[in-house]
């Protein structure tokens, strides 16, 4: 398991599509580019610090959060156990919270 250390948090991406809305299927090197323009994730853990300097010290989201975040921030990782990949962020890398009616 990765454990975000300080200000950081670690994120799960969402997955990105291999076919159009018409259903043809998207070449390799579409689908990396697509990868790459991901900005929605879910927040899986944050670091014990994140989000101490701004406000009150509370942090304003949570894991479980699905959040909009800054596209070239960060940097992706592999879980060593489950070959997963995440993200893992600066705090202020971390634009919105996306909320669905």
């Amino acid at each position: 398991m990765i454990i975000p250390a300080g200000h950081r948090v670690l994120i799960k991406a969402e997955d990105v599509d291999e076919q159009t809305r018409g259903g043809l299927y998207l070449a390799p090197s579409t689908m990396e580019r697509r990868k790459n323009e991901r900005v929605i994730g879910t927040i899986v853990a944050i670091g014990k610090t994140a989000w101490l300097g701004f406000d009150k010290g509370e942090p304003w989201a949570e894991a479980g959060d699905k959040i909009l975040y800054a596209r070239y921030g960060g940097c992706t990782v592999k879980d060593p156990e489950t070959q997963e990949e995440f993200i893992i962020l600066n705090d202020e890398d971390v634009i919105a919270i996306v909320k669905e009616k």
